[in-house]
């Protein structure tokens, strides 16, 4: 059986990766970092190394204990984890302290190198779920109007720009505003940030950067996404098609089409 490496992150996309995974014969051997990943992960592969975050060096000795050659990082690592819970081995600080600069794409490119160094080959993390990637054009029952799609177009423009600038990836438009833009704080929190201003009916924007490497941190949105808009009664939800993640897609819709949250998928033409 081909084994292959999973560096586990937060939410469920790890886990959900994992099953796939193991369902198209794959034997999953994961990393898991504390204080991030679900601890359903330990169900969900085969066999599984905590870790803190930093320790890269252990990462890699797990990976090569277990015969890994090929690995894939799937669940981000909240940054302010750099503030507390962070704990680097000897392998983890001597990469940070040739790091320039901290942004995602950096330490994740770097990361991805690190372990190529040590014969571990970083793949797509939609490796095992073409599926969930979403599709251009409406995606629920519900299309959004003339005026959300507005607002959704200059989302999309200003995203990208955040995006570009290695800030974040989402944004909160209402009536041609700006509400909220995602910083560290992370995507739902941005939501609710830029819905309690909105009072009702915001428009929330996730693209991937024009910079992104797609074999990692590939943007996605999931049911607390839709949860988060629920709460503050947000309308739309409009993601950058071929390029964002649905997690439990189906359910995904479903919950949507029944809050009223139009779901589209926008491309970048």
């Amino acid at each position: 059986m081909k084994k292959l490496g999973l560096i586990a992150g937060n939410g469920k996309f790890p886990l959900l990766f994992a099953a796939e995974a193991r369902r198209e014969g794959y034997r999953v051997v994961a990393t898991a970092h504390r204080g991030e990943t679900d601890e359903a992960i330990e169900q969900a592969a085969d066999e599984v190394t905590w870790v803190y975050v930093g320790q890269l060096g252990k990462i890699i000795a797990a990976f090569q204990h277990a015969g890994v050659t090929e690995a894939v990082m799937a669940g981000g690592i909240r940054k302010v984890k750099l503030f507390g819970n962070f704990r680097p081995d000897w392998r983890g600080a001597r990469f940070l302290a040739k790091l320039k600069t901290r942004e995602d794409d950096a330490l994740l490119r770097g990361i991805a190198q690190e372990l190529a160094s040590d014969g571990i080959e970083i793949l797509s993390s939609t490796l095992c779920l073409p599926q969930m990637i979403a599709s251009a054009g409406v995606l629920g029952r519900r299309a959004p109007r003339p005026e959300e799609w507005r607002d959704i177009e200059l989302g999309f423009r200003t995203a990208k720009e955040i995006g570009r600038l290695g800030i974040g990836q989402t944004v909160v438009i209402k009536q041609q505003m700006v509400l909220a833009v995602e910083a560290v704080e992370g995507t739902d929190a941005a939501i609710e940030r830029g819905g309690r201003l909105a009072k009702q009916g915001c428009i929330v924007v996730k693209v991937s950067k024009p910079q992104q490497d797609l074999r990692f941190d590939v943007p996605a949105v999931g049911l607390d996404t839709v949860h988060c808009l629920q709460e503050v009664g947000g309308a739309v939800l409009a993601v950058e098609a071929g390029k964002t993640i649905l997690l439990e897609k189906e359910e995904l819709l479903r919950q949507a089409d029944a809050a009223g949250i139009a779901v589209v998928g926008v491309g970048s033409e």
